[in-house]
Order: C-alpha cells, then sequence, then structure tokens
C-alpha cells in the first residue's frame, strides 16, 4: 500500500474510532428523538479532509449499533452521514468553513427524524403511522441538537485545525 494510501486510511480510522467513542461516552444524549450527538461535531472534518468521509461512515454505522432504533438506525443513519459528510467535503471548494454545518443539520435533522417518527409508533417502518405533526417536532429538536453540536463544537474544532501549521502540511502532502 503508498505512503499516502496508508496516511488516508489512518486518518479514517482516527476519526471512526472518535465518532465512535464519542457518541458512546455520551449515550444519554446521543439517541432518541432529543438529540445532542456530540460526535456530530466531526462531521465538519470532511471540509479539510476528504478523507474523513470513510471515517464518520464507519464510526456512525458501528455507534448506531447501540441505536434504540436498531438496524433501520445502522443503516438509514450511516448512510445519511455519508451524503452528510460528502456534502460537506464539497462545501470545502467554497472556503467558507461556516456553511460546513449546514449538511449535517439538514440531512440529520430531515432525514433521521423521518424514521424515528415511523418507528415511533411501530418497531417496523410503516407510512401509514407517520405523523407529521411529530415529525416536524423531531425535526426541529433535532436540527436544533446538530446545530449546537456543529456551531459551538464543530465549528471552532474546524477553525482550530485550519490554523495548525502541522495539519496544513499533512494535508498538502496528499
Amino acid at each position: 500500500m503508498k505512503k499516502e494510501a496508508i496516511k488516508k486510511l489512518a486518518i479514517a480510522g482516527i476519526v471512526a474510532g472518535l465518532y465512535l467513542s464519542l457518541t458512546l461516552l455520551f449515550a444519554p444524549i446521543s439517541f432518541k428523538a432529543f438529540q445532542i450527538r456530540v460526535s456530530e461535531a466531526l462531521t465538519l472534518l470532511p471540509f479539510i479532509f476528504p478523507e474523513a468521509i470513510l471515517g464518520l461512515f464507519v464510526g456512525c454505522f458501528i455507534a448506531n449499533f447501540f441505536s434504540p432504533f436498531g438496524i433501520i438506525d445502522v443503516v438509514f443513519g450511516s448512510i445519511l452521514t455519508l451524503l452528510a459528510a460528502y456534502l460537506t467535503y464539497l462545501l470545502g471548494k467554497t472556503k467558507k468553513p461556516y456553511l460546513a454545518p449546514i449538511p449535517p443539520i439538514l440531512i440529520n435533522g430531515f432525514g433521521v427524524s423521518f424514521y424515528i417518527t415511523l418507528l415511533s409508533k411501530s418497531d417496523t417502518l410503516s407510512f401509514t403511522n407517520f405523523d407529521l405533526r411529530m415529525y416536524l417536532s423531531v425535526s426541529l429538536s433535532i436540527i436544533i441538537g446538530e446545530a449546537l453540536a456543529t456551531y459551538l463544537i464543530g465549528l471552532p474544532l474546524l477553525y482550530a485545525l485550519m490554523r495548525l501549521p502541522f495539519l496544513r502540511r499533512i494535508k498538502n502532502e496528499f
């Protein structure tokens, strides 16, 4: 394996481990309809590190095995995180870090809340159980939690990382 590929895989592995660790460390607030998943602060990393996309996906995939929403959260939550991470990466081309939290906030706010709403009245996904008022309520609560994690923790972390000469040098090696 080439040196560059090993570095990228190492970054992805570190991000996955951090995401999983933070999710489980703060498990009481990481799951349910109202959540502040502190690990979501890391969803801004693809803005400067594309290899973080894979790490976020893997970290979320493993973390969601501990979710009360079961395999539905494992599959759909991970896919939504992958989509949000990729969109955050694309926003990196704008050179406007303050935009980086938008994909995780919107994708998780409206996506995760959709299946949480469906599962809240049954153990299976069923559109006959869909409650629009509940969906909007859950969406709002997840949007607030995502905004807190990404803007209050993630964005300062992103700005700090962007200023570190060591990390700028590593990024330029790829």
